[in-house]
């Protein structure tokens, strides 16, 4: 129901703005190209140690994410190649973020970090993939407390805070906890989800 109200509100930034990016001509595979580039940039910055520039570079290729699919629809360009695209480039993206935050763990000699970014890893990926199965046997499964914005969303706080935050734990790490809780019961909603639908119809 969240999900719901947050697409609702969210279409009215982005919406105006899709607009005027369509009108000029860029297409919305375009975006989901140039949002890939912030993604892996935000990944560098991270391995780096330049966590308060890939937070930045998370929550703008976080933008472009959300902006491809506008652009898209107000272009009426919505096409089933655009979509497989933007999926794609979407966990291009996302692990370059989670390989990122590996080294960066590693850096750090923190195994339990690196660890649990490996966990997110497949648990980011596993999300994805119950979803496009689910969509391969003609169900709509976007159910699921932590999706893709929620992931950005809590990518983006662990990365800002570990950067800006001088603290005995660690931002990155209980963001990154939280995160794995929540996107492998997701898993497990979407499959549920899936299971009852199927057995309704006698799948």
């Amino acid at each position: 129901m969240y999900q719901l109200i947050m697409r609702k509100w969210t279409g009215y930034i982005t919406q105006p703005v899709a607009k005027r990016i369509a009108a000029i001509g860029i297409t919305a595979n375009a975006i989901t190209i140039i949002g890939l580039f912030f993604g892996i940039g935000a990944g560098v910055c991270i391995a780096l140690g330049y966590l308060k520039l890939a937070a930045i570079l998370i929550l703008v290729g976080g933008s472009f994410d959300m902006m491809d699919g506008a652009v898209a629809r107000v272009s009426n360009k919505n096409t089933p190649f655009g979509a497989l695209l933007d999926s794609v480039v979407d966990r291009y993206s996302e692990g370059a973020i989670f390989l990122g935050i590996a080294i960066y763990f590693f850096g750090e000699r923190m195994i339990g970090g690196l660890a649990l970014t490996c966990l997110g890893l497949i648990g980011a990926f596993l999300v994805s993939y119950v979803r496009a199965r689910a969509e391969g046997l003609d169900l709509d499964c976007k159910v699921g407390i932590m999706q893709r914005p929620e992931r950005v969303i809590m990518l983006f706080l662990g990365v800002v805070f570990q950067g800006v935050l001088v603290v005995k734990f660690s931002p990155l790490f209980m963001a990154l906890l939280v995160m794995v809780i929540l996107s492998h019961f997701t898993v497990l909603q979407r499959i549920a989800f899936a299971s009852k639908k199927l057995n309704s119809i006698g799948a």
